[in-house]
């Protein structure tokens, strides 16, 4: 009798420590998801009644010692399972929050990269064989050039030779004047594409970074109720979401919570317009990245006569590594191609992964109209994602999802707007009605604000466009139901 009465005080104690686990477990659960704070009120008290009726149901069958032992055990079972999945469900939970903290961290600085650079047949092997000699460099009064200097100064010892031509820096290297030069890469990138002979007669000898301030402010709005403006930059560079680099994919997102409608806007990389801050010669948009995503936010501010509330911004790392999260995207494409990749395209939907994805949407060589179908591609892209994003099985991909957001995205969009639209959506179940535009314009050679020796591609923006699309602008901004 007595063994018989000592299994039975040593199920209950079993019985009672899973029920006090699954207290715990459920209590974490109901606190992450209001830390998450992306569930409406009304959805969020609807969690915590269940969760009281689930505790009340387990506390009624394991702590009741008049149920019968084999109901007891099967709930037992069943908590146990609760237990785990819950578990796993608010680490989940608390990973998405901690990472969407960090990706809306206000990053109040800018990474410019530098190479010192050499002639490819010289003699120079290491840096400290500069010792004592000329290295030009673009002057262009920047703080970031300045911490460059004396970053290398700290290194070596040179006499150092200012130019205020980046086409003047890399003739003189190449007709041997000075021995190297140094030079943020944005502008190593604009030589190559602008000189064919710069990066077969050249190496580059040495690399490092400085990091600058930059003030990357919102224009905040309550974004479930005003209308606002995204800036979507992709820098044509891998590695960290920082670096400033030429911003080859420029999208302007205008959103309209009130009449739910969306606005995509493509501003080809090409278009000739004043740069936000400078005088003289226009230049390229994807130079304004060279200086900063807040000064590509402010010459398109200029541009279309808008305020920009929020960017975000993208680089080749990130395209890759969200689509081989997703386990590849379906894109459309409107031509059969192959790209400069060599890889395939065909009319109508094309499966495709990381790779494969970021050179469809880089690629303009392929197209008659160049730059205008690439900003096509890169909203098909958009769209495709979106709609991956939206399916139910990108939740089996959640967790590589968080890895690939944490270090591949960069906004200022507060982790409390983001909350506020997610609640917008779950409460309404927008379907949200979108529509694309191009800025149209035609090819032209001409003189640049950040290359002016030589004449460089520019698109000449087309008058009426421009009108046409600040219209659209204005029309989803100012439209209410």
């Amino acid at each position: 009798m007595d063994k018989e009465n000592k299994k039975k005080k040593k199920k209950g104690k079993i019985s009672k420590f899973i029920y006090w686990l699954l207290f715990f477990i459920m209590i974490i659960f109901v606190a992450a998801i209001y830390y998450l704070d992306m569930l409406p009120i009304k959805y969020f008290m609807l969690l915590v009644c269940g969760s009281v009726f689930i505790l009340g149901l387990f506390a009624l069958i394991l702590l009741n010692s008049r149920i019968k032992k084999a109901i007891r055990f099967l709930f037992g079972l069943f908590a146990i399972l609760l237990i785990v999945i819950i578990s796993i469900v608010s680490k989940y939970i608390i990973d998405t929050k901690e990472i969407i903290n960090h990706i809306t961290e206000k990053i109040n600085y800018k990474t410019e990269n530098y190479s010192v650079i050499v002639l490819e047949d010289s003699s120079y092997e290491e840096l400290v064989d500069l010792e004592d000699e000329d290295i030009g460099y673009l002057d262009n009064e920047s703080q970031g050039t300045k911490k460059a200097i004396n970053k290398l100064d700290d290194k070596i010892k040179s006499s150092k030779i200012d130019y205020d031509d980046v086409s003047e820096l890399s003739n003189d290297l190449l007709k041997e004047n000075i021995s190297a030069i140094l030079v943020e890469d944005s502008f190593k990138e604009i030589l190559e594409e602008a000189d064919e002979e710069f990066e077969p007669e050249t190496r580059v000898l040495y690399t490092f970074s400085v990091k600058v301030p930059e003030s990357k402010s919102s224009k905040q709005v309550d974004v479930t109720k005003e209308p606002f403006n995204i800036y979507i930059s992709g820098i044509d560079t891998y590695g960290k979401i920082t670096s400033v680099s030429r911003s080859d994919v420029n999208i302007l997102v205008t959103v309209n919570p009130q009449t739910q409608s969306v606005l995509l806007t493509d501003i080809p990389r090409d278009y000739y317009v004043q740069l936000h801050d400078t005088t003289g010669y226009k230049d390229k948009i994807t130079h304004a990245g060279i200086y900063g995503v807040g000064n590509s936010v402010s010459t398109i501010e200029d541009l279309l006569d808008i305020n920009i509330n929020y960017y975000v911004k993208v680089n080749f790392t990130s395209v890759v590594k969200l689509v081989d999260a997703l386990g590849g995207v379906t894109v459309h494409s409107d031509y059969n191609f192959t790209s400069k990749d060599n890889y395939r395209y065909y009319v109508g939907d094309n499966q495709v992964n990381g790779a494969r994805a970021l050179s469809f949407v880089r690629e303009r060589h392929a197209f008659a109209d160049g730059d205008t179908q690439r900003g096509k591609n890169q909203m098909y892209l958009i769209e495709a994602i979106a709609n991956e994003l939206m399916s139910f099985k990108s939740i089996t991909k959640f967790n590589d999802l968080l890895d690939t957001m944490e270090d591949s995205f960069e906004t200022n969009i507060s982790s409390e707007e983001i909350s506020e639209l997610v609640k917008m959506q779950i409460d309404k179940m927008i379907k949200w009605d979108i529509e694309s535009n191009s800025l149209e314009g035609e090819g032209s050679l001409e003189y640049t604000y950040s290359y002016k020796s030589q004449k460089l591609y520019v698109m000449i923006p087309d008058v009426s466009s421009v009108a046409s699309t600040k219209t659209k602008i204005s029309k989803v901004m100012n439209s209410s139901k």
